[in-house]
């Protein structure tokens, strides 16, 4: 408990995933989508990711993943991300695959990793702090 991002209920002084830019981004428009059976991702993540400073800047887009019925797992484990360059003023849009191993926690019944069915809350944004992400649920 209360050590890394993934269990830490305090407020960092320094968020996982924090970094500093000569500009500032805004992530919006968030959307999952379900793979068709046999595709190699479970799940498409989609968003848009607007400049809204003055210079031309990178941003590294996070997502999380919790399982809602793991209550004595972590708080939230990184599972993709995705570097996008954005020029001052636009907008691009942001495509994450999530395989099926994403969303693979421990199951203390078998003890194993392995997929387990429920709720996963799917946080986006640019750090682990929590103010910095947006939410959205997919069942399995």
């Amino acid at each position: 408990t209360n050590r890394t991002y993934r269990y830490f209920t305090g407020q960092p002084l320094w968020a996982f995933g924090y970094g500093l830019s000569y500009t500032t981004f805004e992530i919006d428009d968030l959307k999952i989508e379900r793979q068709p059976t046999g595709s190699s991702s479970l799940f498409t993540l989609h968003s848009s990711l607007k400049n809204t400073g003055k210079m031309d800047g990178d941003e590294v887009v996070q997502v999380y993943l919790r399982h809602k019925g793991d209550n004595g797992g972590p708080i939230k484990t990184l599972r993709g991300f995705k570097r996008v360059s954005v020029k001052a003023g636009e907008t691009q849009h942001v495509e994450i695959e999530l395989p099926r191993e994403s969303f693979e926690t421990w199951d203390a019944s078998t003890n194993t990793m392995r997929v387990v069915g429920g709720e996963y809350d799917v946080m986006v944004g640019n750090s682990s702090n929590d103010a910095d992400l947006k939410h959205i649920t997919v069942k399995l």
